[in-house]
């Protein structure tokens, strides 16, 4: 009962602020850390984790776009190590709406996340674990309890990617994310997340994520695609050293 109270009352601000939350346009974060910034060799490899974060930016008394799709690219020669690691499954996840049941090596990362609905009403608990789907998987569990209940995972597709880049991670945003409640569109204002893991392969350390090039700069891109149609590209890079 207390979910659909919430919920009537969140259709209901948002419904009273629409005349003055009209969608803005698309304004986007996006930025990219990685540690060790150091390309691997055939004969030695250094594991990387990568931290990166984005988000719509909200100027007050206007609504961002809701966040339909995404696509996060990384430079030119990353690896997803995904086949070397313990997996789980998006849909087991999914199913059980917990990653409580995947195996412990599966987790690869974590992070959180930040919405904002029209009112404006927000929710800042959201928490992120990160899980491994395999070779050309990544999971990410989003949870939170205020002022909805969020258990939802992102199935988000690992593939290769050309010219400045090496591989893309795209994910589709689920609705229950866009739309929490009947009436009530969220812009994601903040998703944060960093991945690193390692694991011992044959007597050598392994990461999740490598990068096997290195030109002196990592370029990396965002690309992000919104319910109204419109969408924005941004781009960010980083120093990088040979191994």
């Amino acid at each position: 009962m207390r979910r659909t109270t919430t919920s009537l009352a969140l259709a209901a601000a948002a419904a009273l602020a629409m005349t003055a939350t009209a969608n803005a346009a698309p304004s986007q974060d996006f930025n990219i850390t990685a540690k060790p910034a150091k390309s691997s060799t055939s004969s030695k490899k250094f594991p990387v984790t990568v931290d990166f974060s984005t988000g719509t930016k909200d100027d007050p008394g206007v609504q961002p776009p809701t966040t339909s799709k995404a696509a996060v690219f990384f430079p030119a020669g990353a690896v997803w190590n995904g086949d070397l690691f313990p997996k789980c499954a998006a849909s087991s996840i999914s199913s059980a709406k917990s990653t409580d049941d995947c195996p412990s090596g599966s987790i690869v990362g974590k992070g959180k996340a930040a919405g904002l609905a029209p009112g404006p009403i927000t929710q800042n608990d959201l928490t992120i674990i990160a899980v491994n789907g395999g070779k050309d998987r990544l999971n990410l569990f989003v949870e939170g309890t205020s002022p909805l209940r969020i258990q939802s995972n992102l199935d988000v597709k690992i593939k290769k990617a050309s010219g400045d880049f090496g591989l893309s991670l795209n994910v589709d945003i689920p609705q229950n994310l866009q739309e929490p409640a009947p009436g009530v569109p969220v812009a994601i204002t903040l998703f944060q997340v960093k991945v690193g893991k390692t694991i011992k392969v044959k007597g050598k350390t392994r990461g999740i994520t490598e990068v096997n090039k290195c030109n002196g700069t990592w370029k990396a891109k965002g690309v992000f695609t919104y319910k109204d149609g419109t969408s924005a590209t941004v781009n960010d890079s980083l120093k990088c050293t040979k191994g």
